[in-house]
């Protein structure tokens, strides 16, 4: 019977195609890491949240960057709950205009007025008052200088408004709004666009949510309060800028930083364009940034020596700490951290320029050292007659690939994607693997096939031995033997 012959592979069987299916998928991944907006891909954020939080130097402590912060410890001392009343900010604001600090940047957005019912009606009395003429009797128009006096005291806005003109150095918070609402800030306003390309940014919004008019008009500067939050509720890229009616806003960082560092603007609007917009951050140490808790701030006289240290001609941030108070968002490797740290370390990584970067050069470089990894490994596994040297090539060029991503992230601080290779050189692997055993089983097949083309020997009986004696007894019982 003849065996039946075996016809070719099947396409998506062939080791050439699934050595290039494995390299190709590989190859993808770093495209489509390029395409969508750099490294750190969804698979990739573990990889490089423990880099940031293990590999990478952390940000030095600053000397020059300072922080107020409303704890729990303030709050119990006021005896208020949050929100606290204009009237405390403006004690507040005022304790700091002692210590001349070089910027006050608050973390908190004040856009709506406080309650103005028993205001209104004090000041329709004193109206009235004023237009009986009872304010030419002296006792009357004591009187009437009383109540202005106590309304003017009562006004919180309008008291935390002349704070801030006094103290000249605010720069308020606000809010990009992604849904309808908010609007444009007018020109001349304190919250005013920077010269970046508004169209590629990462962070859109439909408009802004800004403080109070008058509060705006006494500031120093203004900035955005938003951040980047990741699906999985980790904040890795901070928006130095975002998009709205086609203009770009600064942050509280950067708009800091311009008002701290005019000569530098350049440099600061160039770092602060990286990534769209949006870097990767660094990530400050453990207690890097100096705290003051707000209660020593306000029991502190106007001649303390510590409190003029800790203030004096330094970058005052000033937010809320206390517990539940502030965002749950978290940093690679750390718990909650509040919003106003991450402004303060987000500015100090936009004036040192030590923000990482994913996109550009970057993802370009992951695309092609991506390939030339694989196509390495596609060519090495040609000469190698293992394949244990197969593995150990595609193991080789694994430590390469992460010590080459490695290096990258930590002098230049370029974020190029590693899991791509990593991919790639398994499937590669894999496919080979597959090649190989399938070219030993037709091996296998083919020698069983030829040897079973020919019988086994037939043993050979000694001479006189019983088979000779039947074979002579047939030879003489042939038909026609002349022997009969």
């Amino acid at each position: 019977m003849t065996p039946t012959s075996r016809g070719p592979l099947p396409l998506l069987s062939s080791p050439p195609v699934l050595r290039g299916l494995g390299a190709g998928v590989g190859l993808l991944l770093a495209v489509g890491s390029a395409v969508l907006g750099g490294a750190p891909g969804p698979g990739e954020r573990a990889l490089y949240d423990f880099a940031v939080s293990h590999v990478l130097s952390p940000l030095p402590p600053t000397a020059d960057l300072v922080l107020v912060e409303v704890d729990d410890r303030a709050l119990a001392a006021l005896g208020e709950r949050w929100p606290l009343s204009r009237a405390t900010w403006a004690r507040v604001f005022q304790a700091l205009e002692r210590q001349r600090p070089a910027a006050v940047v608050v973390d908190i957005l004040f856009d709506q007025p406080e309650p103005r019912d028993a205001l209104d009606l004090g000041e329709d009395v004193l109206e009235r008052l004023r237009g009986s003429g009872l304010t030419d009797l002296p006792a009357a128009a004591k009187l009437a200088s009383d109540l202005e006096a106590r309304l003017h005291a009562q006004d919180g806005d309008a008291r935390l408004a002349e704070t801030f003109s006094a103290l000249g150095t605010v720069i308020l918070g606000s809010m990009a709004l992604t849904d309808e609402g908010g609007g444009i800030p007018p020109e001349g306003d304190s919250l005013a666009p920077v010269p970046l390309r508004a169209d590629g940014l990462r962070l859109k919004a439909k408009g802004l949510s800004t403080n109070l008019a008058p509060l705006r008009l006494t500031a120093w500067g203004s900035g955005t309060l938003n951040v980047l939050v990741d699906a999985d509720g980790v904040i890795r890229r901070y928006p130095y800028a975002v998009e709205a009616g086609g203009r770009a806003w600064p942050s509280l960082a950067l708009a800091t930083a311009l008002r701290l560092w005019p000569e530098r603007s350049e440099a600061l609007l160039r770092v602060a364009a990286t990534d769209d917009g949006a870097p990767l951050m660094r990530l400050p140490s453990t207690d890097w940034l100096p705290r003051v808790s707000l209660a020593d701030v306000l029991a502190a006289g106007p001649t303390s020596v510590g409190l003029d240290l800790a203030l004096r001609e330094k970058a005052v941030f000033v937010g809320v700490t206390a517990t539940g108070l502030h965002g749950q968002s978290t940093l690679p490797g750390q718990l909650a951290v509040p919003g106003v740290e991450i402004h303060a370390f987000a500015m100090d990584n936009l004036r040192s320029g030590r923000v990482l970067r994913a996109t550009g050069w970057p993802a370009l470089l992951g695309v092609l050292e991506t390939a030339a990894v694989l196509a390495l490994l596609l060519w090495r596994r040609g000469r190698a007659r293992t394949m244990g040297a197969v593995v150990g090539q595609a193991a080789v060029l694994l430590v390469a690939h992460t010590a080459f991503v490695g290096w990258l992230l930590a002098d230049p601080g370029w974020v190029v994607p590693l899991l791509p290779g990593v991919v790639g050189l398994a499937l590669v692997t894999l496919a080979e693997s597959v090649a190989r055993t399938e070219d030993l089983q037709r091996q296998r097949g083919a020698l069983k096939r030829l040897f079973g083309r020919f019988p086994g020997e037939s043993s050979v009986p000694p001479p006189g031995g019983p088979m000779a004696a039947g074979d002579e007894e047939s030879s003489r019982s042939l038909p026609g033997d002349s022997r009969r």
